[in-house]
């Protein structure tokens, strides 16, 4: 009878937490115009557990929240043009994610949707023109992923994540060269057996410099004098054309 009561304690009883810390070694990246994208990163440190190693270890790098646009292609006699804009609201202008094994197989569908541990499980909104339209909202949402996934924005990988001696642990991950400017996440949750375990958070800025950052936030703080700015400097440019072609 002991036995037996020991053997149901032990089935009930829940997988140990353990304690796990990460830092970057570098929590700001700047970004000029020769930017070419950028390699992090990331150290953690594994406590509680007898072998480290035999856990697996998913990292989500994700932000900031981004508006994105999505136009259906539509067929106008035989030429095919862009039909109305579809706004993908709330979307991370980032989602990179890292493993050490598939995500599937490290945890149930469930943890991977209250995580975001994939993108699939992301809250991306598509606002729509018309009643019509939402039907098809799935429909705008998956091009949208799609072409986040084709920019580089939205990408899965296997692998990156490396264990040191012990307890210690290195994420490396690149950034592309498109990455927005913002405030990042990196998440970094350690599961064993399908169950998370651990989890710790990291955050990262992306930040313009140089000409860059003042043409950046002269737009943003002063978007009318930008306008104007840009108006004038264009018609500047098309009289000059003219002038140099008269020559």
């Amino acid at each position: 009878m002991k036995n037996i009561l020991l053997a149901l304690i032990l089935m009930i009883t829940p997988a140990s937490a353990a304690n796990i810390e990460v830092a970057l070694t570098n929590d700001r990246v700047e970004v000029d115009t020769g930017f070419a994208g950028a390699s992090l990163t990331l150290f953690g440190a594994v406590t509680g557990l007898d072998n480290p190693a035999s856990v697996d270890i998913v990292s989500v790098i994700q932000g900031p929240q981004t508006q994105f646009k999505v136009r259906q292609m539509e067929k106008n006699n035989l030429i095919w043009t862009p039909g109305p804009a579809h706004l993908i609201d709330s979307a991370p202008g980032l989602y990179l994610t890292y493993s050490t094994r598939e995500i599937d197989d490290i945890a149930p569908l469930p943890v991977q949707d209250r995580y975001r541990l994939d993108a699939d499980y992301l809250d991306i909104v598509v606002a729509t023109h018309a009643p019509a339209d939402e039907n098809n909202a799935g429909l705008y949402r998956s091009a949208f992923l799609s072409e986040a996934e084709d920019l580089g924005l939205y990408r899965s990988h296997i692998g990156g994540i490396e264990f040191k001696k012990g307890a210690l642990f290195t994420i490396t991950a690149g950034l592309p060269a498109n990455t927005p400017v913002g405030e990042y996440e990196v998440a970094v949750y350690l599961f064993r057996d399908g169950e998370l375990i651990g989890s710790d958070v990291a955050a990262l800025a992306v930040n313009r410099v140089g000409l860059e950052r003042r043409i950046y936030d002269f737009a943003h703080q002063r978007p009318v004098s930008y306008g104007i700015f840009c108006v004038a400097l264009s018609l500047l440019a098309g009289w000059a054309a003219s002038v140099a072609f008269r020559k």
